[in-house]
Formats: C-alpha cells, sequence, structure tokens
C-alpha cells in the first residue's frame, strides 16, 4: 500500500534538494599530519618498559562456568599484560630516536588503577631503576584488567542422533563479554613528572552454543586470542602516540559563481584536480572581484593539496584582500594553524626514520 505524503512534506524536499544542489561551495575531505599527542624531549633517547600492574583472581562465584571463568580471567590477565607490554616494545624499537629499549623486569604492583586517587611509584624508586638500567625514561603498564561477565538463555540447536541425523534440540546460547582495561604512564625521573597517562578501555564479545550451558561454554574457542590480538594492539597504539599520525581534514572549495567555476567543478568531480585547477586559476584575473577571490580561495585549495602550504597562505591572503569574508577569514587561520603544526611535526621526525620519507613545506 503506498503511502501519500502531505503536499507540504513534498515541497520541503523538494527545497532541500534545491539547496543541496544550489550551494555555492563543495567539501573535500584532505589527510594531514598532526603532531605526535606525546611529545618527549630529545634528551629522551634511553628507554625502560616496565609492568607495575597486579592481577587477583575472583574469590567469589556462584556457577561452575564462573569458576572456571575466574581461573581463566587470571590467565588471562597475566597473557594479556605480556602481550600489551610487546605490542609498546614492539613499537619503541622501531622508532630511530631512541638508542636504548629494555624490558626491565620489577616487583612494583599498582592495584589501583589510574587517576586522581591512583598512586604512582615514588620517584626514588624510579630514579633507582633508572639509574640502576641507565634509562632516561621509564614506560610503564601502570594497570591490567581483564573482566568478563556471563549470560545465558535458552536456544534450539542442531544435534546428531543414533542415526547420525541432525535434529533440532533444546539447548542454551552462551555470551561471554569480557572487559579489557589498561593503563599506561611515562615517568621522567629527573624532572620528576608523569609525562603522560592513557586508559584504554576495549570489549570483546564471544557466543556459543550447546546442548547444556557446559557444552555452550567450551563451544568457544576464540577469546584468549582475541584478548592477546587486543591488548598488543592497546601497547602498540600507546607507542604510536609518540609519532605524527594522520587526521582529515576538511576543506571547501567554491563551485558556483561563473561558468568556469561550475565547469571546473565537473573536473573536480572526476578527480582531475589539475583541470579544475587550470580554469580557476584563469578566473584569478576576473574583472569581478567577488568571483576573484573565490578563485583565489579555489587555488588556495589546490596549493594546499598538493602540500604547498606557504602558496596556499598567499593565495587565501589575496581572497580574503579582494573580498573580506569570514570563510577567507577562517581559512586564513586554519591553513597558519597547520603550517605551525608541520613545523612541530618536522622536529619530531627530524630524528625518526619516517623525516626522509615526509616532505613538509
Amino acid at each position: 500500500m503506498n503511502k501519500k505524503y502531505p503536499y507540504s512534506i513534498v515541497a520541503f524536499l523538494g527545497l532541500l534538494a534545491a539547496f543541496a544542489s544550489c550551494s555555492t561551495t563543495k567539501q573535500y575531505t584532505l589527510s594531514a599530519l598532526e603532531p605526535a599527542t606525546v611529545d618527549l624531549a630529545t634528551t629522551i633517547t634511553k628507554i625502560g618498559v616496565i609492568n607495575e600492574s597486579s592481577t587477583s583472581k575472583k574469590s567469589a562465584y556462584n556457577t561452575r562456568i564462573e569458576q572456571i571463568l575466574s581461573a581463566k580471567d587470571h590467565q588471562l590477565e597475566q597473557d594479556g599484560i605480556d602481550a600489551a607490554i610487546a605490542g609498546l616494545f614492539d613499537e619503541l624499537l622501531k622508532d630511530q630516536r631512541f638508542d636504548t629499549v629494555q624490558l626491565i623486569h620489577t616487583k612494583l604492583n599498582n592495584s589501583k588503577g589510574l587517576g586522581a586517587s591512583a598512586e604512582t611509584i615514588s620517584w626514588n624508586a624510579v630514579k633507582d631503576i633508572c639509574d640502576t638500567h641507565g634509562v632516561d625514561a621509564i614506560f610503564s603498564l601502570a594497570y591490567y584488567e581483564a573482566d568478563t561477565q556471563v549470560s545465558l538463555k535458552k536456544k534450539t540447536v542442531k544435534e546428531q542422533n543414533m542415526l547420525r541425523q541432525y535434529i533440532k534440540v533444546q539447548g542454551h546460547e552462551i555470551t561471554l563479554e569480557t572487559l579489557i582495561e589498561n593503563g599506561w604512564r611515562i615517568y621522567d625521573p629527573y624532572n620528576q613528572k608523569v609525562i603522560d597517562e592513557l586508559v584504554f578501555n576495549d570489549q570483546i564479545t564471544s557466543t556459543g552454543t550447546g546442548t547444556n550451558p557446559m557444552d555452550a561454554f567450551y563451544d568457544i574457542n576464540d577469546l584468549r586470542e582475541a584478548v592477546l590480538d587486543q591488548s598488543k594492539n592497546s601497547g602498540s597504539s600507546y607507542g604510536l602516540r609518540l609519532l605524527p599520525q594522520e587526521q582529515d581534514v576538511v576543506r571547501e572549495y567554491y563551485v558556483r559563481g561563473s561558468n568556469k567555476l561550475v565547469e571546473a567543478k565537473k573536473w573536480a568531480i572526476e578527480g582531475d584536480w589539475q583541470a579544475a585547477a587550470a580554469l580557476w586559476e584563469q578566473e584569478v584575473a576576473n574583472d569581478n572581484h567577488k568571483i576573484k577571490a573565490k578563485a583565489c580561495y579555489n587555488m588556495a585549495f589546490y596549493s594546499e593539496m598538493n602540500d604547498k602550504y606557504q602558496a596556499a597562505l598567499e593565495w587565501a591572503e589575496k581572497s580574503y584582500d579582494l573580498d573580506n569574508t569570514k570563510e577567507a577569514l577562517l581559512y586564513l587561520d586554519a591553513l597558519k594553524e597547520r603550517i605551525a603544526q608541520n613545523k612541530i611535526v618536522e622536529k619530531q621526525l627530524q630524528r625518526s626514520e619516517l623525516s626522509a620519507a615526509v616532505g613538509l613545506e
């Protein structure tokens, strides 16, 4: 049965489509290198990696499954800690700014997590570790916990009968939700400063089926592998906080105002930016100052797209001088910010293997 919409709704939808097609600008997403979240001092060249997290078994459980899970969670935590530290260690080894990266075994234990109420290692202990092992700073897995919650429901399952035929019988489906929380710190012993602190929270869901709850539980066989993979990824992700990362940046360019701007839009949609830019450059000489300003704005966008940031800034300044629009002013500020960030990125990459592969103007 067809629905009949009121004329007002149809008219409104038509207006929305018309506005969308008549928009004077079109968005495009560029990729930009953002400075590393954690900016280490250049004097830090020797790194120690420690584990100060601790594990504990649950003492109370109501079912046999909960008892088995308690033991499994305890072993998962131990294995997950090793995987998380391995992920961080491997990432730090790739960073050419570090002369030394070593795994240091300690007897430190932290069971209070991270945050304002959590305790950190005493600075005397941190300095002793650094002096003993000849490192400048310590990366620590400060907290790790894997906790699995179980839920059970009835479900029809297939089972072979005496004739080896599959029949449907009443069974069970078990769902395990494993919450993984791990927290990291970077200690600078000589300035007595926690350089960085971050907590990762992840969840892994596993399901199994069987004719009884225990069969359904043992039907799950991928939980350990999933926890170890996720733990190693969190360690790797923490190591990547030391390096600049690519982020999406949304920009706009003008697609209306003159025939050439409209024609350039078609080339841009097809991905031929050189052809589009050739038309924009022609409009830079247009007698109409508003069209000329739009063309200059588009040339700034095209320059930024090609990593020519100084040229982009100059084009944007011309656009703003011609027509003092809010859009041109905002773009000018965005370009100045990006140029400033690129200088930080250059410094961060200066002593890493990425510096040779990234060209920043």
